[in-house]
């Protein structure tokens, strides 16, 4: 059996190919820049070339991309988007157009000139390519299922926080009994809120078993693969978010989630200290910028259990004064997410 898990972040794209009958080690992975990267890129070309731009597609994950198109129009060259899309640089697409973006429906699109314009394909996950690349490198084996984590913020309401609705959804599906699996989600049960989860979803071959998810939960549950202790305290610096929680097989206590480039060493060690006491409240993190804070069940002392550390940030903070573990998983970090949202999938194949 062979299943294809895809941890799709904001500076790279980590891929396993997982096979049940392989050691560890000897699995294949790639590390590749994650596709708001290579589409950001696309919009550079087609602006050193000045021509311009139509973005068309699904959903997917901002950051690089939308500082490409703001570099487009700022060079005054025009950038057209589908309204799909252009939700990938905001939900509200009046702010879309108020950043200088033209919106056109695909029916406009099909009937329009629009002469030397370069397309570009919006998506988190370009399914064809990636299964085409690893067939060139000799692993052209069907597949037996597919599992794809993407970042979701989710739609929030007019005039709710991205940040408080994201970690609101995050921590009510938790409850009662704090299962990770819970967080993953099978075609036709995503919520609706996830709307980035969504779109992935019908990026891969639909006749494959599939599981999507969340980065940061993936992260959490790849991490306490690597520690000796259960529980663990399991923390993900991610190039864009930061979260822990206290793992404990495939069950959570507590979540802390804030932005990684507003944190430095101590202010994370004190966060990490007080999570564990029990005296970290909500109100706090959101405050500081963060999304917010759920408080574990029982207090519990931070230098009694593995503090398993993963997430390409990592080394930023290695000089906190805690015991902590490097989740390197079969000898490379980079693939503790997949691991992962691998262990989501297969709770899920289980079940069925």
């Amino acid at each position: 059996m062979k299943v294809l898990a895809i941890d799709v972040g904001c500076g790279t794209t980590d891929v396993l190919l997982w096979d049940a009958t392989a050691e560890g080690e000897n699995q294949a992975h790639l590390i590749v820049p994650s596709a708001t990267r290579v589409v950001a890129a696309e919009i550079d070309e087609a602006t050193r070339l000045g021509l311009p731009v139509l973005f068309e597609g699904p959903l997917m994950g901002g950051g690089p991309n939308m500082a490409a198109m703001k570099r487009h129009v700022a060079a005054g060259l025009a950038f057209f988007a589908t309204p799909s899309a252009a939700g990938s640089f905001d939900d509200d697409l009046e702010a879309v157009a108020a950043m200088g973006v033209t919106l056109m429906e695909p029916g406009e699109v099909r009937g329009s000139c629009l002469g030397a314009a370069v397309r570009v394909r919006s998506g988190d996950v370009r399914f064809d390519e990636l299964v085409r690349a690893l067939a060139l490198v000799g692993e052209s084996a069907p597949l037996a299922g597919c599992a794809v984590a993407v970042q979701d913020h989710g739609r929030a309401p007019a005039g709710v926080s991205d940040r408080l609705f994201r970690f609101d959804k995050l921590t009510e599906v938790l409850a009662p009994a704090g299962r990770l699996e819970r967080l993953f989600y099978e075609p036709g049960h995503i919520p609706a809120h996830f709307t980035r989860m969504e779109a992935v979803a019908g990026l891969v071959d639909p006749g494959l078993p599939l599981v999507v998810g969340d980065t940061g939960p993936s992260a959490l549950w790849g991490a306490a693969l690597a520690a000796s202790t259960t529980p663990c305290l399991a923390v993900n610096f991610g190039n864009g978010h930061t979260l822990m929680a206290l793992v404990h097989n495939d069950s959570i206590d507590g979540l802390f989630e804030h932005h990684t480039s507003a944190l430095d060493p101590a202010q994370m060690e004190g966060y990490i200290r007080r999570f564990a006491a029990g005296r970290l409240e909500n109100a706090e993190v959101f405050a500081d910028g963060g999304h917010g804070v759920l408080p574990v069940s029982q207090p519990f002392d931070p230098s009694a259990a593995d503090i398993v550390v993963t997430g390409p940030r990592r080394r930023r903070f290695a000089s906190m004064d805690l015991p902590l573990v490097d989740a390197s998983l079969h000898g490379d970090m980079m693939l503790t997410g997949c691991y992962g949202l691998l262990q989501g999938y297969l709770a899920h194949r289980q079940r069925n």
